[in-house]
C-alpha cells in the first residue's frame, strides 16, 4: 500500500528539489552567477592551479560544457587561464582578484540561504540530516559533489555548489 499522499520521501525530496534549486538560482541572480558559475568559481578556489582536464574529470562535467563555463567566467573577468611551465597544450585555471571577491560574496549568500533552509533546526539535527540525505545518495549512486544534471552532460545550468576536490 502507497504511503499518504504526500508522505513520501521521493516525492518530498523531487519538491524540495525543485524549489531549493530554483531559489538558489535565483540568490545566485543577485550576484549575476548562474549556480553551475558559482559552483565552477568555488572549484576553482578548493584547487586553484588546476588543469582544466584535472577539473573536468573530477566534477564528471563534459569537456564541452567546461569550456563555455571557463569561456564566460574568463569573459567576465573572473577566471584566467594559463600554461603552466613545461606543457604548452595544458591550461591551469585561476580566480582574478574580481573572481575571489565575488565567489567571497556569492559564498556569503549562499550561506545565508543554508542558514534559512535550516532554520529551526540544531547543528547536530543539520548534520544527522546532511548524513542521511548522503545516505540516499550512496544509495542511488550519487558521485558527492557532482550535480547530477552536469555530470549527465545535460549542460542544466542548476549546478550547484561542490564539496571542495582536495
Amino acid at each position: 500500500m502507497p504511503p499518504p499522499f504526500g508522505d513520501s520521501v521521493g516525492f518530498l525530496l523531487s519538491q524540495l528539489g525543485y524549489v531549493v534549486a530554483r531559489r538558489f538560482r535565483a540568490v545566485m541572480a543577485e550576484v549575476d552567477l548562474e549556480p553551475r558559475h558559482f559552483a565552477l568559481l568555488r572549484a576553482i578556489e578548493a584547487n586553484e592551479g588546476q588543469s582544466q582536464s584535472v577539473l573536468v574529470e573530477r566534477l564528471r562535467i563534459p569537456a564541452s560544457s567546461m569550456v563555455s563555463v571557463v569561456d564566460y567566467l574568463e569573459e567576465r573577468g573572473l577566471v584566467e587561464r594559463r600554461v603552466p611551465p613545461g606543457d604548452r597544450r595544458a591550461r591551469t585555471l585561476h580566480l582574478t582578484a574580481a573572481g575571489r571577491d565575488l565567489a567571497a560574496h556569492a559564498a556569503g549568500r549562499a550561506m545565508a540561504f543554508e542558514r534559512e533552509l535550516c532554520r529551526g533546526l540544531d547543528d547536530a539535527t543539520r548534520r544527522e540530516l546532511i548524513e542521511r540525505l548522503q545516505r540516499i545518495g550512496r544509495n542511488l549512486e550519487v558521485v558527492e559533489g557532482v550535480h547530477p544534471d552536469v555530470a549527465l552532460g545535460h549542460h542544466a545550468p542548476s549546478w550547484t555548489e561542490s564539496a571542495p576536490l582536495g
